[in-house]
């Protein structure tokens, strides 16, 4: 139904749109009537970036993203002012000095002052300099700055040639398109071709002034680095030539293995020490056993051996395991413990008695082993500390000569990545980098290009015709009034019974419509439409059962006015009795329309005194049989204001019995509070929404006291809709 919605609105739309698409395709047509005729010429440059056919000193792997920067650095250098001025040059060369020029001035360009102030031969000397030099005219010089004027007038200044070329890449390939268009056929063609020459020489002669600088410099970055590496390759030698060394780990590594002897020396000598102090104490206490005058005896002295050669095994064994074999350990020390009791026993009875004389030679002996032991400790251990001091400046020299080696690699690589450089640049002097070459030349054309007017005018209007569309269609989106029954529908939860569409009530009266009391020719098919609506909302009211209703809406200007008439006109054409009161004290638009007398604020009749003939004293009879109206004066106050005791509303009851319809207007609910102290004499509500309000939060407040009156509340009628959005 959207769909719909959408298009019905384009449809009512569619003068405008129709004359918008004709007035864009009149402008294209005007634009183009004169465009001037145009002749193209085509050059074609290979570049190589893509498919190199070139000998190449090193392998190079294609890069495609740096071909694309190659390729927009090439249309660049084109387009540079530079290029494109040698370009101009040259052109205005060729016209100053050919019979056949290329541009024709006008009556008006010959009067120039620019022209006529003008050195030819000056201008064409100053041209062929420049072009040599490979220079472009600067206006900062006053001489120069004529001669850019002087272009002007031929159009080969800057910005006109520019207009005239386009440099382009021919998509997936590796060739380049130089098009140029001009009103001469032959100045197309000699300016692509003088563009890719101009083009060839400023980039080579660039080229080769950056080739020598990178030469120039890699070589002096070159010497340098050699320089540096020498300087520290000569460090290292001298350090190790001063230390005395020249592997550093070989000697660390000797040191270390000598002290690992001596230190297994050290741990023997110190058992034999351990051996030995205890056969001194037992010769001590032999010694002593004498002196009180016991005998004494010697031990097993192959005992004695037998136990110090397994103990001296047995450590062997130990220190080779690396000394973590707990079982020898545990071995060691038993065999140890035997010996030193087998020393300190006594000696045995059936040994050899040993004299004092004896016993203070062994005593003797044995104290001179024991020194002997304790020295040949104490200097192991003294080896030992200079050992483990050498070892240790051992470490201090390998951390120098290791870092000296760090920065004679370091040095090293950069001597090399910067010889690697030098010679890509040698390279790049002697073998050409670029493989340009034209593999088409320019050519004059024979015919002009197409204007192509019909396509622009086509694409014009088409273009306006879909910019008018999506922007009545964007209007119409955004646009939230209730538009048609089913947006009403969408936007509010009230009850719709009636739908009236909007006609011309300037032109003929409500009743003359509803009468039809105009001539054929004039009858309007939407006042039919309205006659017919108007008559489902009267058949609305009559079966409904109620007799007495109330018009409101939430906003003013919602056509309760107008509607509440055509109902009575519409009522009193079905041969209904019907009573109109205005109590819209706020705009009494129904007293003023109908000329009725202003006598509601002052009725008051006791209800023992009230009777019809007395309401007749105050209501208005209409043209129209059957419609009378009971008028106010109007004012800004409410019903309960302003009505007397014993007011008319009262004895509405009374005035169903001579009236069949009882019709009242009430002020909107948004601003006044009328219309709710009318409901309560009201047996039916009827609210009038405009096609045009757009529904605020204080709209769905008013909404809610509507639904708060239940089955008083008959429904909504949506007010003024167009003819195209009814039926949606």
């Amino acid at each position: 139904m959207d769909i719909v919605y959408f298009i019905k609105a384009l449809l009512k739309k569619k003068w405008w749109i129709l004359f918008s698409t004709i007035a864009a395709v009149a402008a294209a047509f005007a634009f183009t009537i004169g465009k001037p005729k145009l002749y193209a010429s085509t050059a074609q440059m290979a570049t190589g970036f893509t498919t190199n056919e070139q000998i190449k000193l090193r392998d190079e792997n294609l890069n495609l993203f740096e071909a694309d920067v190659k390729f927009d650095n090439v249309i660049e250098t084109m387009n540079s002012p530079l290029v494109i001025g040698l370009l101009a040059c040259d052109l205005m060369v060729h016209d100053l000095t050919s019979n056949k020029p290329f541009r024709h001035l006008s009556e008006k360009d010959l009067k120039d002052p620019h022209y006529t102030s003008a050195n030819k031969e000056e201008i064409v000397r100053i041209c062929r300099q420049k072009i040599d030099s490979l220079q472009i005219l600067s206006s900062s010089q006053p001489e120069e700055r004529k001669i850019l004027e002087f272009m002007k007038i031929y159009r080969y200044d800057f910005e006109s040639i520019r207009k005239m070329l386009y440099a382009t890449r021919l998509s997936r390939t590796d060739y380049i398109n130089i098009i140029c268009y001009s009103d001469n056929p032959e100045l197309s063609a000699y300016t692509v071709n003088t563009l890719y020459k101009e083009f060839i020489r400023f980039y080579r002669s660039s080229r080769s002034e950056r080739s020598v600088e990178n030469v120039e410099t890699f070589e002096a970055l070159v010497n340098q680095k050699k320089q540096e590496l020498d300087q520290k390759v000569e460090a290292l030698r001298g350090y190790k030539t001063q230390q005395g060394v020249l592997n550093v780990e070989t000697a660390s590594g000797n040191e270390w293995d000598l002290i690992k002897q001596f230190e297994k020396s050290v741990s023997d000598e110190r058992a034999n020490y351990n051996n030995l102090q205890a056969s001194l104490s037992n010769v001590n206490a032999q010694l002593a056993q004498a002196s009180s005058g016991k005998p004494t005896y010697s031990n097993s002295n192959g005992e004695i051996v037998s136990l110090r050669k397994q103990i001296n095994d047995l450590n062997d064994q130990y220190v080779n395991s690396g000394s973590t074999d707990n079982a020898l350990a545990e071995k060691i020390k038993t065999q140890r413990a035997k010996l030193q009791k087998v020393l300190l026993d006594a000696s045995a009875t059936t040994g050899k008695v040993s004299t004092r004389e004896e016993l203070i030679q062994s005593r003797d002996a044995l104290e001179a082993q024991v020194s002997a032991s304790r020295l040949n400790i104490s200097t192991l251990e003294g080896k030992i500390r200079n050992l483990r001091s050498s070892v240790g400046s051992y470490a201090n020299k390998e951390a120098t000569v290791t870092s000296l080696q760090q920065e004679v690699e370091l040095a090293q690589d950069e001597y090399n990545k910067l010889k690697e450089k030098l010679g890509s640049a040698l390279d790049n002097r002697n073998v050409p980098q670029d493989n340009f070459r034209q593999t088409l030349k320019g050519q004059p054309a024979f015919t002009p290009e197409s204007s192509k007017r019909l396509i622009i005018m086509g694409m014009s209007g088409m273009a306006v015709f879909m910019i008018s569309c999506i922007g009545i269609l964007f209007h119409e989106f955004m646009d939230n009034s209730l538009k048609s029954p089913s947006v009403f529908n969408r936007s509010s939860n009230l009850k719709l019974i009636a739908t009236i569409n909007h006609t011309n009530l300037q032109r003929y009266k409500l009743l003359q419509i509803l009468q039809r009391k105009t001539d054929e020719a004039q009858w309007l098919k939407r006042q039919n439409v309205f006659r017919e609506l108007l008559r489902k909302l009267r058949y609305e009211l009559e079966s409904s059962g109620k007799k007495i209703f109330l018009f409101t809406s939430t906003e003013p200007q919602q056509g309760k006015t107008t509607l509440l008439q055509a109902v009575a006109y519409s009522l009193s054409l079905s041969n209904k009795k019907v009573l109109i009161i205005d109590t819209n004290f706020c705009n009494n638009d129904v007293s003023v329309q109908m000329e009725a007398k202003p006598t509601l604020e002052h009725f008051s009749v006791p209800p023992e005194e009230f009777s019809i003939e007395k309401v007749k004293e105050i209501v208005t009879t209409y043209e129209t049989p059957g419609i009378e109206i009971i008028g106010c004066k109007g004012g800004d106050y409410t019903p309960s204001e302003i009505l007397p005791p014993n007011h008319l509303l009262n004895y509405l009851p009374e005035l169903k019995k001579h009236y069949d319809y009882i019709l009242m207007e009430g002020a909107p609910l948004n601003d006044f509070t009328d219309s709710r102290e009318l409901a309560a004499y009201a047996e039916g509500v009827v609210a009038i929404f405009s096609s045009h309000l757009k529904i605020k939060q204080i709209d769905r407040e008013s909404s809610e006291f509507l639904e708060s009156l239940g089955d008083k509340f008959l429904g909504v009628v949506l007010n003024n809709v167009k003819e195209d959005f009814i039926e949606l």
